[in-house]
């Protein structure tokens, strides 16, 4: 679990907001860095108005920043954050589907349940013992944290 500082507390980051930082994560890959508030909701399945409420939070700790025409940016803390969630899930899906032999199509679900209980510590040992891979079974670059 991460820990972000805002202007008032110290509080851990809880895995909802993880869910947040690597979805926008994500669509950014796909996006030449930007994510609006619609793509974000449509991919966490949510609706746009909670999404927006739980963007205004990530704001407030300076995790995200709006940009031009409805988009949202991941701040340099953010980025940092978000793809270490990323390093994360993708090397549990490699060790998942080529370790534990499971099904592409079925490791994305466990990776997101995973994720959230891994250590960075302990995501790079997994990392170097998978052998340092630099995709995931979907083809997706594993980021560098």
């Amino acid at each position: 679990m991460f820990v972000y500082t805002n202007i008032m507390t110290t509080k851990p980051l809880s895995a909802t907001r993880e869910d947040y930082l690597r979805a926008i994560h994500r669509l950014q890959e796909d996006n030449a860095g930007l994510a609006s508030t619609t793509e974000t909701a449509r991919y966490l399945h949510l609706s746009k108005s909670t999404v927006s409420e739980r963007l205004k939070e990530l704001m407030r700790a300076g995790l995200v920043v709006p940009d031009k025409y409805s988009a949202i940016r991941l701040t340099a803390r953010g980025r940092k954050l978000a793809q270490s969630i990323t390093f994360k899930h993708r090397i549990l899906e490699v060790f998942l589907h080529s370790t534990l032999k499971i099904p592409s199509s079925k490791v994305h679900a466990e990776a997101h349940r995973l994720e959230h209980g891994i250590s960075d510590e302990v995501a790079k040992k997994l990392h170097r013992f998978l052998g340092n891979p630099k995709k995931d079974p979907h083809g997706m670059k594993i980021p560098t944290i």
